[in-house]
């Protein structure tokens, strides 16, 4: 059952929807100055790069931790809301109109990208690109079995600090038993838009840090199994001064992420 699987985050980004901004899309975009988001992939050099040997407490590593203020992220909009905004790279001059957004503007590219991505044919892993919260949990759904538990995870705020590049310490350190795992990465478009992909043979690490502030959070980490499918001039080689297929890569996951699991 859906509720089963929403995630604290996922809650409030449905409640804010419903009760901020009820009437659709128009209060979302015609307030365009909407917030373009980090995509926490594989290649940002401030992800805390770690082999799985680093996963223990005691280890300190330098993060980018953003603060998050709920009312600033782009909201859900239901499936029906959703569902009747064209979504494509063929339509983007239209919906550039529809957002009274400028052809050339930061926020034009930003949502072209995102079209792009979304369109983009996947390689090795199964992948799609959500627009509402039911069309994600019916995808990962679709992906972990009709039948299977699931449920979602998110790194929580740091809210405290404004210093957004600093050392966090493991305090505590666990797995988190999945046999399967699906990240879901916010992409930056005037409404909720997450590009969720399959992550294959994984790990996926629960870790309580603390700042240099006397900040605590909850942060996800990811563990990639194999990684002799990624391209030799990957970053996360350079900064461990690891070979493709040696050694697991494990990285943080950003409060704006969120972790599918089978449980």
């Amino acid at each position: 059952m859906a509720r089963k699987f929403v995630s604290l985050f996922l809650l409030s980004n449905l409640l804010l929807l419903t009760c901020e901004h009820g009437n659709g899309v128009r209060e979302t975009t015609d307030q365009h100055q909407w917030r373009m988001p980090h995509m926490d992939h594989m290649e940002d050099p401030k992800l805390g790069y770690l082999t799985i040997n680093d996963l223990h407490v005691g280890k300190t590593i330098t993060i980018h931790v953003p603060t998050r203020d709920p009312s600033s992220l782009p909201h859900f909009l239901t499936r029906e809301e959703a569902d009747s905004i064209p979504f494509s790279v063929e339509e983007f001059p239209n919906l550039l109109q529809l957002f009274s957004i400028s052809q050339h503007s930061p926020q034009a590219k930003a949502i072209k990208n995102t079209l792009d991505v979304c369109e983009s044919k996947p390689i090795l892993e199964v992948k799609f690109c959500a627009t509402s919260l039911e069309s994600m949990v019916d995808s990962v759904r679709a992906i972990f079995g009709s039948q299977a538990a699931f449920k979602a995870l998110s790194t929580t705020s740091f809210t405290k600090s404004d210093t957004l590049l600093q050392n966090y310490t493991f305090l505590e350190v666990k797995e988190v038993s999945t046999s399967m795992t699906v990240a879901c990465h916010d992409l930056p478009y005037p409404y909720a838009v997450f590009f969720c992909h399959d992550l294959g043979d994984t790990k996926v690490f629960e870790i309580l840090v603390g700042g240099e502030h006397g900040e605590r959070a909850t942060a996800f980490f990811i563990c990639h199994m194999d990684t002799s499918s990624f391209t030799p001039d990957h970053i996360a080689f350079r900064v461990l001064g690891i070979k493709p297929g040696t050694s697991p890569v494990c990285h943080y996951i950003f409060p704006q992420g969120l972790l599918w699991v089978q449980s």
